[in-house]
């Protein structure tokens, strides 16, 4: 419990330095000019018809291959930096450690992808007011976008999937995209932080940043390569339909979640024993 409690000081001061830096204020800005941008024919349509659509937006932004190219590549800013040490700090990894060095920047991976992810919740939702119906159903807007070419015609650049609007009730599917996509962007931050302590942080950066940008010409390679594009997989309606492999949502899942864990055990060991005030 001790370990814990001092890992989560060390995320919580990692938190504090972040919080400090007045880029770090722009990603948010962007973002919200970003999604704008690019809902803005939605937004029309609906002051045209009047309707109103339900608070389920986020499930299906992350379908669109240039969305998620952009929300995956936002977060590698935040992990660029690991493994998050400069010789201003190193007074405070003496008085905690090592180890609880390390254990606190996990915490801070992981609460940090879960706050980006909230973040673009929030946008979304923003997005539709005032032309939002707080229902806990999908209602007429998204069932006539999945059903028929209609966003097509708007020129939206995400697509509404019947997938997850036939097999899912909205809450369920909100919750599968989203703890995939925070899945997603530990998995990116640990693989960020590895390659920092073996390639340095240029060339780990510029594979990373490959991988994310890659989603949006994946269907045109080889099957096989969807496996090396995690920012693929939020597409949790269509899922299955990138590759002959069978990438399902479970084994999705199920990837991330034991290549974190070995990437974090990876990242422990190797960060513990190096010399990081020669990195």
């Amino acid at each position: 419990m001790k370990m814990i409690l001092y890992s989560l000081k060390v995320c919580l001061y990692q938190i504090r330095i972040m919080s400090k830096n007045y880029k770090i204020y722009t990603i948010p800005v962007c973002l919200f000019i970003f999604m704008k941008s690019f809902l803005d024919p939605f937004r029309e349509f609906l002051i045209a018809s009047g309707e109103k659509a339900t608070p389920f937006l986020f499930p299906f932004f992350l379908n669109g291959k240039f969305c998620a190219a952009v929300v995956f590549a936002g977060i590698l800013l935040f992990f660029v930096d690991a493994p998050f040490y400069d010789k201003d700090k190193l007074f405070v990894m003496i008085r905690c450690g090592r180890a609880k060095w390390v254990t606190g920047h996990f915490f801070y991976i992981i609460f940090v992808s879960i706050g980006y992810m909230l973040c673009w919740v929030g946008i979304s939702v923003l997005m539709l007011i005032p032309r939002i119906d707080f229902s806990n159903e999908w209602g007429r807007v998204w069932t006539t976008l999945a059903l028929t070419d209609k966003a097509y015609e708007l020129g939206l650049s995400f697509y509404v999937t019947p997938e997850l609007v036939m097999n899912y009730q909205p809450v369920r599917a909100f919750f599968l995209v989203f703890g995939m996509g925070c899945l997603i962007c530990i998995f990116y931050g640990l693989c960020m932080w590895l390659l920092n302590i073996y390639l340095g942080k240029i060339i780990s950066f510029a594979v990373i940043m490959a991988s994310v940008l890659l989603v949006t010409r994946v269907e045109y390679m080889p099957p096989w390569m969807i496996y090396l594009v995690p920012s693929g997989w939020a597409d949790v309606g269509n899922l299955s339909a990138y590759t002959a492999h069978g990438l399902s949502i479970n084994k999705a899942n199920l990837i991330l979640i034991i290549g974190s864990i070995f990437l974090g055990i990876l990242v422990y060991w190797k960060t513990i024993r190096i010399d990081i005030a020669k990195g």
